[in-house]
């Protein structure tokens, strides 16, 4: 058992004053959704008379405190939980309690199964909503920009699934765009990634460049490259595979965030070291040899100001062998 005081939760709908009780847009939220059910109502009967604390399971304030299916939770101005819990503020990268946040973390960690293969073919695509949670690492603060690098290549197709077909170890990318200021999601914003195939080459590009440095012609391949639009609460997934290593570089995916066609912010996201080690040892990525760049060695991993919390993606294997990995884009 634990004690909690359930006050409100914003989902990115409205803003109020420090205190009790939820603003109109969160109520309506509340009302449309059926995602919570009567514990839905609990919430909002225990914040509507907050000097009476109310002993629930923790399990049940668990399921409590997250939004219903698909709603992301971007921050947690007053939350629910203990009275000495800590919110995910502006600028902030508070959460839940620890042992809140290990039981929410419960559901996103994926068994110790192996890495699967065959590209994106091979996932159940039944993942969790990682940024149910409160996992979001430093969520407000503004993405550093990084350069755009040489193989960006124009007019990308909108699509989910970038894999085109290629071989390699499958990837879920979960991306969620909010303001900076006040952490609110970003609905409609374009974001365009791109990356290199599971062989370390950029499609679209010829034979012998510096982004295709191999004797495959791949200029009019568009794989590992897709744009989307962000939903209504800011959120974008792209299938893809994970990335091969090139020389010079270490593992890492391209970005572009536009909105009302004006780039917001580019830049680049990276996954920790000992994961792409892991990865990198398996199937068609070790045919290819030891990597000869890491993010302790690249010379733009911590460019534009960034640190490492701020660049890496937050990841879990999921039960079907794949890779799921998310980032919170704070754009100005």
């Amino acid at each position: 058992m634990v004690q909690l005081r359930c006050h409100y939760l914003s989902f990115g709908v409205g803003e109020t004053d420090r205190g009790y009780g939820a603003p109109a847009a969160t109520r309506r939220l509340w009302r449309r959704s059926n995602g919570v059910g009567g514990d839905q109502t609990r919430c909002k009967n225990v914040s509507a008379n907050p000097k009476k604390p109310q002993h629930i399971f923790r399990r049940d304030a668990l399921r409590m405190c997250l939004a219903p299916p698909g709603v992301a939770v971007v921050r947690w101005l007053v939350g629910c939980g203990s009275e000495k819990q800590g919110a995910l503020q502006p600028g902030g990268q508070e959460g839940p309690d620890a042992s809140m946040k290990a039981l929410a973390d419960a559901q996103v960690d994926g068994p110790a199964v192996p890495w699967a293969t065959g590209g994106t073919k091979s996932m159940q695509n039944n993942y969790p909503d990682p940024f149910m949670t409160g996992a979001t690492g430093a969520a407000c603060v503004l993405y550093p920009a990084q350069t755009i690098g040489p193989c960006y290549a124009q007019m990308p197709l909108t699509r989910a699934d970038i894999s085109d077909g290629l071989d390699g170890v499958p990837v879920r990318l979960s991306l969620l765009v909010v303001r900076s200021s006040g952490c609110m999601p970003v609905p409609d914003a374009i974001v365009d990634v791109w990356h290199s195939g599971s062989d370390g080459i950029y499609s679209a590009f010829a034979t012998g460049t510096i982004c295709n440095p191999s004797t495959q012609d791949v200029q009019g391949k568009t794989f590992c490259r897709g744009i989307q639009s962000t939903d209504a609460n800011g959120r974008v997934d792209f299938n893809t595979v994970f990335p091969g290593w090139y020389r010079g570089r270490t593992i890492h995916v391209h970005f572009t965030v536009r909105l009302n066609a004006q780039g917001v912010v580019t830049s680049q996201l990276y996954f920790d070291d000992a994961l792409s080690n892991e990865i990198l040892a398996q199937g068609i990525y070790n045919a290819r040899g030891a990597r000869d760049t890491t993010n302790a060695t690249d010379g733009l991993f911590l460019s534009g100001g960034a640190t490492a919390d701020q660049v890496l993606f937050s990841t879990a294997k999921r039960p079907d062998g794949a890779l799921h990995a998310w980032k919170v884009l704070s754009v100005g």
